[in-house]
């Protein structure tokens, strides 16, 4: 009777440890971090009071299950140029992330989702937005490299049918203030203002393009204009981008425009 009853126990035991393999490998799965898309996001966040909306844009890279960035806030009360430290934390689907500094204001999101596509709530405490909450909804930015063209209505001379061209290329690893460098040269056409250019400083954080250039101009003189706040579209297949055009020297100087820029 004791031997006969060994192979049954046996069996119970090896089932029960095999269960046990089962429950702690699901276990396992569950809490694995997902991988999410190392680089430049774009967070847009939507009040549920009046504070409005704004943008949290940025380097995010991961390590483990730990989350880190450096980021800028556009369209609240913290200043657009000061760089704020996200810190946070990924378990499974679910992230967390949360702002240090920032004008005395802690920005605590809360994020579920995939990869590359995260939505979820966020909640403000100090600073002049303490109290505000709402929805966020969170993208990697695609990269900007390829050639971008954009009429340039009417400009200093009065030329009617300008376009300027730029091809540019985007950094892949991110500066230590959380943009990505761009680079580029420039080209217009129907212009006798401009010829060409090159980028001299140029960055994109987040949704929002700056750019700095200097010009040939048609006399072989030298020009410079600057592009700010250029906001993509869409910042996970960006088509467009719009911002301020404005001339500082050369023979257009004085030039200022809402300029529209198209991927080609």
């Amino acid at each position: 009777m004791k031997f006969g009853s060994f192979p049954k126990l046996a069996l119970m035991s090896v089932t029960a440890g095999a269960l046990a393999l089962v429950l702690t490998g699901c276990g396992a799965v569950a809490n694995n971090p997902e991988a999410l898309t190392q680089g430049n996001w774009s967070m847009a966040a939507t009040s549920n009071g009046s504070a409005g909306s704004f943008n949290i844009g940025g380097n995010l890279s991961q390590s483990g299950s730990s989350l880190a960035g450096t980021m800028y806030v556009v369209g609240s009360c913290i200043s657009t140029s000061e760089q704020v430290a996200f810190t946070g934390s990924v378990s499974g689907s679910n992230v967390t992330l949360s702002s240090s500094g920032g004008s005395g204001q802690v920005i605590t999101l809360n994020l579920t989702g995939t990869a590359s596509s995260l939505t979820g709530t966020y909640t403000v405490s100090g600073g002049c937005d303490t109290g505000d909450s709402g929805t966020v909804v969170a993208t990697p930015v695609a990269s900007v490299t390829g050639t971008w063209n954009a009429p340039i209505v009417n400009d200093g001379n009065g030329d009617p049918n300008v376009t300027l061209s730029m091809a540019l290329t985007e950094a892949t690893t991110a500066s230590t203030n959380g943009s990505f460098a761009l680079t580029g040269t420039l080209t217009y056409t129907g212009s006798t203002c401009s010829v060409t250019g090159t980028i001299t400083q140029a960055s994109i954080t987040g949704p929002y393009v700056v750019i700095n250039a200097n010009t040939v101009e048609y006399d072989g003189s030298s020009g410079s204009f600057t592009y700010t706040q250029g906001l993509l579209n869409n910042p996970s297949s960006p088509t467009t981008m719009t911002g301020t055009y404005n001339v500082i020297e050369g023979l257009c100087d004085g030039d200022l425009a809402t300029v529209t820029f198209t991927k080609q």
